[in-house]
Order: structure tokens, then sequence, then C-alpha cells
């Protein structure tokens, strides 16, 4: 479903962050002098990462513990996809394509009793690479949630209007309506990478035609989307 109707997928994510938008704005009545302006940079902010064009590939060990510790922050900030992010720091492929196979392949050689993966230079330091990623994930997570805790502690009408402004304006990460662009070769056939799948270089976005049928399923996803959000809390608070 995901390959044969990318539109729609993107569609209800595009919903469910119209919706935490929603939710985080419908409360926010501190919208002053300091505010605005701090709501004006995380929406611009938000633009800018959208429109970014991606880096070359990395496998520079610091530059992997990095990787980790930003691309994580998809997790903390809604709006915000952490596979996005590698994809403009250059290393999708590598972190979340490459590393992951080799871990795969790793633990199916352990299943049928094979130990000799250690020898195989190539997949130990993709699984190196893997480690030392997660390794940078979880320091993020955790720096990043008590950075956002001290934030909203002692500036919290601040930090909120960047917030909010950051995911309005990160929207165009998860706009449906995109091409996907594929890495070519100077002859201009695919180039794929070491498992043989296409590798992404970045998204062409373009508006929607509202004569197609297709817009208009994508309308309603956008709405499930949203409904899909608002319909979580809903339920989340009559738990409570």
């Amino acid at each position: 479903f995901l390959e044969r109707k990318e539109l729609y997928v993107w569609s209800a994510f595009f919903g469910m962050i119209i919706g935490s938008i929603y939710y985080i704005s419908k409360d926010f009545n501190h919208w002053n002098r300091k505010t605005i302006p701090a709501g004006i940079f995380g929406l611009i902010l938000g633009i800018a990462i959208s429109f970014l064009n991606p880096a070359t590939q990395n496998d520079n060990l610091v530059f992997i513990f990095f990787c980790g510790i930003i691309s994580v922050s998809g997790m903390t900030l809604p709006g915000l996809s952490g596979s996005f992010i590698l994809i403009l720091l250059g290393n999708y492929v590598l972190l979340l394509v490459d590393s992951v196979n080799s871990l795969f392949d790793t633990f199916s050689e352990f299943l049928q009793g094979d130990f000799s993966f250690y020898q195989n230079e190539k997949r130990v330091k993709t699984l190196k690479i893997l480690a030392v990623f997660t390794a940078g994930s979880t320091v993020g997570l955790v720096t990043l949630s008590h950075v956002l805790t001290y934030l909203l502690k002692h500036f919290k009408h601040i930090t909120t209007a960047v917030i909010i402004g950051f995911i309005t304006g990160s929207l165009g990460v998860v706009w449906p309506w995109k091409k996907t662009i594929l890495k070519t070769t100077v002859d201009g056939s695919l180039q794929l990478d070491s498992n043989g799948n296409e590798i992404i270089v970045n998204y062409k976005r373009y508006l929607p035609e509202i004569t197609s049928s297709e817009t208009w399923w994508a309308f309603l996803f956008i709405a499930v989307g949203i409904f899909i959000f608002l319909g979580l809390d809903w339920y989340g608070k009559q738990r409570k």
C-alpha cells in the first residue's frame, strides 16, 4: 500500500501533523512581543529544514554519533521526521538500510550457528557504525528530553511558540504532493546501494491538481489523519 498509494500515506501523516498543531495551539493564548518573534523564528527554521539540499554520505564515527543525536529529534518534536533528517545529512542509506541489513544478516547467521561475521571487515564496520548511531540516538533522546523539560519549565510560553512555529514550518517535510528524486550515475541510469536498492536524494514538491479524483482522496486522508490524532487525544483524556 505504501508503495502504490504513497500520496495517501503522506496525506494521513500531513493530517496528523495538522492535528498536533491544533492540539498544541488551541489553548495557547500568550501571543505577545516576545512569543510572536519566537513563533516566527520557529516557522522560518522549519521551512528552512524542509527545503535543505541533502549532504553526501559520511561514515566518520564522530559524524555518525552526531547523526544519532540529531535524528532522534524526530521522536521528540512532532512534524520532524528522523528519516528526513538523515537524508539531509546524507546518511539515510548507510544508517537505516546498509547497517540494519548487516545486523539482520548477522542475527540470521547466529541462528544458523555461523559466527564468522567478524572475519567480514565490511560487516564489522557497518555494525560498528550502527552501534555508534544507536549510542548517539540514546544520548540525543535523553539530552533533548531534558532540554525540552527545562525550557518548558523556565520559558514555557516562548518555547511553546517556537514549537508551534517550527511544526507549522516543517509541514513541508510531509507535504503529500511530491516526487521522489533518485540518485543516478553519470550516464543517467539509477544508482543502487550495496543491497541493490534505489537511493533517495531528495523530493520535488508540486501543487495538487484539483480536478483529479486522487487529490480529493488525498484530502480525505488528510481529514482522517486529523481525526485520528484528535481521536487518540480524546481517548487518552477519557481513560484518565
